[in-house]
């Protein structure tokens, strides 16, 4: 069709007819413009059902994460709580009325023990792929903000923990330093050891000890209870949005 165009305003040009000549010199560059707003409309298109096709994909493999999440936080629940009740006990014991020195040298020497349970490490690969290809946009505003705050909440849940545990770590390190615990096999050191350890100890040091250790334990457990509880709660909400959303594609 350019071709044609261009070979009519050739002729006009040589018979001197200028006007008629403008006027399909104009009509071939509207060919032209109409021509590239045609191919950028079927390229935008393209790339629009490229890009429908890719939340789909991602919004499937999120919900796979939700899921595979909940399951791995109920298998690991009950350990967390089970660790969280003997760590009450343990101070319910120390502060009971009746209880002495004896008290607790029996828990901090035999029955304490000191390590704790590292937080989940949780599937954030689709989340991740829908943030950095910016493809959140295209969902519906309700469902790009729970998904947002989910995960934002998640990550300022997981900050605190890893502050938590970088601090109890500390506590531990210099609480191991100074006492034994034979709680666990892993960590029999033998009569020998435990009796020189335990030999002089200094009750109110141990005291203080055990109870920072504990209280610091305790905040621990409080916070990875949380962020577990906080993400079965609300993951559930998201899959279920995430479902109605699936249905529309």
């Amino acid at each position: 069709m350019i071709s044609f165009f261009h070979k009519i305003r050739q002729k006009l040009l040589h018979q001197n007819r200028v006007t008629r000549y403008l006027a399909y010199a104009v009509g071939e560059i509207l060919l032209v413009v109409i021509g590239i707003l045609i191919a950028l409309q079927v390229n935008n298109w393209n790339e629009n059902r490229k890009a429908q096709n890719q939340i789909k994909e991602l919004l499937i493999a999120l919900r796979s994460d939700l899921i595979n999440d909940t399951l791995m936080i109920h298998a690991y629940y009950p350990e967390i709580v089970h660790q969280y009740e003997i760590n009450e006990s343990f101070r319910s014991r120390v502060a009971h009325e009746n209880a002495s020195i004896d008290t607790l040298l029996q828990i901090a020497r035999f029955e304490y023990n000191p390590n704790w349970t590292e937080a989940l490490t949780y599937n954030i690969n689709a989340y991740n792929s829908l943030s950095e290809f910016g493809l959140l946009v295209y969902l519906p505003d309700s469902l790009n903000n729970k998904i947002r705050d989910f995960y934002n909440q998640k990550d300022f849940q997981k900050t605190q923990i890893n502050r938590t545990t970088e601090d109890y770590r500390t506590k531990v390190s210099d609480y191991v330093d100074r006492y034994t615990f034979g709680s666990t096999e892993n960590h029999d050191q033998g009569w020998l050891i435990d009796s020189l350890v335990w030999e002089k100890v200094d009750y109110s040091h141990l005291a203080a000890s055990f109870q920072g250790l504990s209280n610091f334990k305790r905040f621990l457990f409080s916070q990875i209870k949380d962020e577990m509880d906080y993400s079965l709660i609300e993951a559930r909400s998201l899959i279920e949005q995430i479902d109605q959303e699936l249905l529309k594609r």
